[in-house]
C-alpha cells in the first residue's frame, strides 16, 4: 500500500455532514482522505471495484493507501477545465436559500420528496437528474451508504459555456458498515445491517431506491472475478453478502 506524503499546506475544509469529517488533502489534481471511525477507504476501494462491474459509467475510481502513515483512500479530481460541483444543497441555497433537507421532511412521501428536488434541480439548469439520483440510490442500497446527503449529490457546471452534466457518484466511504462507532466489531453482520439507515430521502435505504426507481446492472461473474482477490475483511464480506442477497432485485 502506498504512503503518500503530503503538506499540511494541502490539508483543506471541504463542507458535507458530521459523518464525513475525514481529514482531506488536495495536490496535483487528486483528493486524500485518511480514514476517520473505520475503514472508509477500504470501503471506498471495494465499491469502486463493484462500479466498475456496473451499469454506472460515471464515477471516481478511488485507491486505498496511506496519506502521511494513515490508512485512507487517494482519487483523481472529476472536474475539467473551467468546470465546478455544485451540491444541490449549494443550488438550493443560490436560489431558495435556506437548508434543502428541512425544505423537504415535511413532505409525508418518499417519492415525492424525491419529485420535489428533481423538480427544482430541473427548474433551475433544465437537466434531468432522474436517472442519476435513481442509480445513486440503488447502489447506496446494495452498499448500505449511511452518508449519501445533498453535499454530495449535485451537478457540475462549465463556467465558460454554461453548460450543466450530472456528476459521477463519488464518496462512498460510509458503506459496508465502515464506521466502528455505529457498526461496532462485536455485533454480527447481520444485527449491524439491520440497524443501518440511509439519507437524504428516507431512513429506509430500500424504500427511497425503490422510490427513484432500481436504475441499476451489475456483471456479477465480473465482480466476484475481482473480489476473489481480494483480502478477507468485514468490508468485503458485506459486500459479497449484499450483492448475493440481492441478485434477483439489481439484475
Amino acid at each position: 500500500m502506498k504512503d503518500y506524503k503530503l503538506s499540511a499546506e494541502a490539508l483543506a475544509m471541504i463542507q458535507g455532514s458530521s459523518a464525513g469529517t475525514q481529514p482531506k488533502y488536495y495536490d496535483n489534481g487528486y483528493w486524500y482522505k485518511t480514514n476517520n471511525a473505520g475503514y472508509e477507504g477500504l470501503s471506498e476501494y471495494l465499491v469502486s471495484l463493484l462500479l466498475s462491474c456496473s451499469s454506472i459509467k460515471e464515477y471516481v475510481v478511488y485507491e486505498e493507501c496511506l496519506v502521511n502513515g494513515r490508512k485512507g483512500c487517494r482519487s483523481k479530481s472529476f472536474l475539467g477545465k473551467d468546470e465546478s460541483f455544485i451540491s444541490f444543497q449549494r443550488l438550493y441555497d443560490m436560489y431558495k436559500g435556506g437548508n434543502l433537507t428541512d425544505q423537504i421532511m415535511p413532505i409525508n412521501d418518499t417519492k415525492a420528496r424525491i419529485e420535489y428536488v428533481l423538480d427544482f434541480v430541473k427548474y433551475y439548469t433544465d437537466l434531468d437528474c432522474s436517472d442519476y439520483l435513481s442509480a445513486t440510490l440503488s447502489l447506496d442500497f446494495i452498499i448500505l451508504n449511511t452518508d449519501r446527503h445533498f453535499h454530495n449529490l449535485g451537478i457540475i457546471v462549465n463556467g465558460a459555456t454554461g453548460e450543466y452534466r450530472t456528476a459521477p457518484v463519488f464518496d462512498n466511504g460510509c458503506s459496508l458498515l465502515s464506521d466502528y462507532e455505529k457498526f461496532p466489531g462485536d455485533v454480527s453482520i447481520d444485527e449491524n445491517i439491520e440497524s443501518a439507515y440511509g439519507q437524504p430521502f428516507s431512513s429506509n435505504l430500500w424504500v427511497q431506491a425503490s422510490a427513484a426507481g432500481i436504475n441499476l446492472h451489475v456483471d456479477y461473474e465480473k465482480l466476484f472475478s475481482l473480489l476473489k482477490n481480494e483480502p478477507d475483511s468485514r468490508a468485503l464480506q458485506v459486500l459479497i453478502k449484499r450483492v448475493e442477497t440481492y441478485k434477483s432485485i439489481i439484475s
